[in-house]
């Protein structure tokens, strides 16, 4: 578990980290779209499934606080760098996660014993629509940029899902059984 666990969290903490260095300093067009968003868009969608992962090797006792931790690390380097624009947008995330990454482990909690895929789809969907309007509310007092926002990380979060889906087809499932919460 551990040797699955440890590269999800670095990988998750440092998503986390560039998603917000991104979204304070670009705006990018997020393709197959007409829409614009912050940078750090894409990064998010996966944070949103490593989260997923992270739970279903380890546990939601392994992997809330490290969301929270993640958070705080992005606000704390924000706040050292005195990235003005940085601080804020890492405090916004900081509130967004607490909000959507607590509402996706209530909606892939019960999910993933039955349906991996299918929780990690859904769950991620609903933190997706949640960290939009929650962090751009935040970060930039407007929610312009929720469309492409959103369909930049479900973009991301679809790449996920079928990740997920072609796991759970090579490997059995005894192999990948739930960890407690």
């Amino acid at each position: 578990m551990t040797n699955r666990f440890l590269p999800l969290a670095a990988a998750f903490v440092a998503l986390v980290l560039l998603a917000n260095w991104l979204a304070s300093r670009f705006i990018v067009h997020v393709p197959l779209t007409p829409y614009v968003a912050p940078a750090g868009v894409f990064c998010i969608g996966g944070v949103l499934v490593l989260r997923d992962w992270m739970q279903q090797l380890a546990g939601l006792r392994r992997t809330m606080p490290l969301v929270y931790a993640a958070g705080l690390l992005s606000w704390l380097a924000g706040d050292v760098a005195g990235w003005t624009s940085l601080e804020k947008v890492a405090v916004a995330s900081v509130v967004a996660f607490t909000i959507s990454e607590t509402v996706e482990a209530l909606v892939f909690t019960p999910l993933r014993a039955r349906n991996l895929t299918l929780g990690v789809a859904l769950s991620a969907t609903a933190g997706n629509a949640l960290d939009s309007y929650v962090f751009l509310s935040l970060a930039f007092s407007s929610t312009a940029f929720f469309w492409g926002q959103f369909w930049g990380k479900s973009e991301a979060i679809a790449f996920g899902v079928a990740l997920t889906l072609a796991r759970r087809r090579i490997l059995p499932v005894h192999d990948l059984e739930p960890a407690r919460i």
